[in-house]
């Protein structure tokens, strides 16, 4: 019996001699576990260090929520995250501007007053919507976006739809001219868009009317007000009116 301790003694001496000896020649891996940043990359936010690289870091990249329910005024980036306060790390692109169940929309940073375009032409593959409250249902503002971009020569619609830099977020669809019923759902958070593009220096959202890509007739199209939700008929097709884009994600 004292043989076979002194046997079982030996192999776990040698067994611990074995584990440790590959501890100590396989250098952990700090990348592997996840410490992929520098201290400067973390600056202002919550870090840990790898125990085993100091140098290596892993953090939550300041204010960034991205795993998280995005806020109205949230920055939205190109990546398709989105933060409560800038990463300048990140190439910021809009505003989370509207929530509603599975349709949320970004607002664009700048505007441009363009033509709607397409004058004396009722567009086939639009919907015209005779009232306020029926152009307020519209929210295809991508599909009315495209079929307008098809019929050519309708410059609201060309400038969102070309409009840069467009997110390659996951889920992004590209930007386009809000329909009448979405634009009429952002102007409810007006203030807090304006707030956050405010912080930014960036363009703030004007209390005068805005085209949409909603139809009336083959002379007029509606237009709205982001300060309002008003929804009217617009002075014609022919006329120049801020633009400003949005896309979905």
């Amino acid at each position: 019996m004292r043989k076979l301790n002194k046997l079982l003694a030996g192999v776990s001496v040698a067994v611990l001699a074995s584990f440790q000896a590959q501890a100590t020649c396989v250098p952990a891996d700090c990348n592997a576990m996840g410490y992929t940043k520098s201290a400067s990359d973390c600056d202002g936010s919550d870090m840990i260090k790898c125990p085993f690289d100091t140098d290596k870091v892993w953090c939550t990249e300041g204010s960034d929520v991205s795993t998280m329910a995005p806020a109205i005024g949230a920055i939205y980036y190109s990546d398709g995250t989105f933060s409560t306060e800038l990463n300048p790390k990140k190439n910021a692109v809009g505003i989370v501007a509207y929530m509603n169940g599975n349709r949320r929309l970004v607002i664009a940073f700048d505007e441009q007053s363009k033509l709607w375009g397409g004058y004396a032409v009722n567009e086939a593959c639009l919907t015209d919507y005779g009232s306020s409250d029926n152009a307020k249902t519209d929210f295809n503002g991508l599909m009315n976006t495209l079929c307008l971009v098809n019929a050519g020569n309708r410059p609201a619609a060309e400038y969102c739809n070309s409009y840069k830099p467009v997110s390659s977020g996951a889920g992004s669809i590209g930007w386009y001219l809000p329909a009448a019923g979405e634009l009429n759902g952002i102007s409810s958070n007006y203030n807090a868009i304006n707030s956050a593009l405010q912080k930014l220096s960036k363009t703030k959202l004007s209390t005068d009317y805005y085209w949409t890509s909603s139809e009336i007739d083959l002379g007029t199209s509606w237009y709205a007000k982001f300060a309002t939700g008003d929804v009217h008929y617009s002075d014609g097709k022919n006329q120049s009116h801020l633009t400003r884009c949005v896309l979905a994600f």
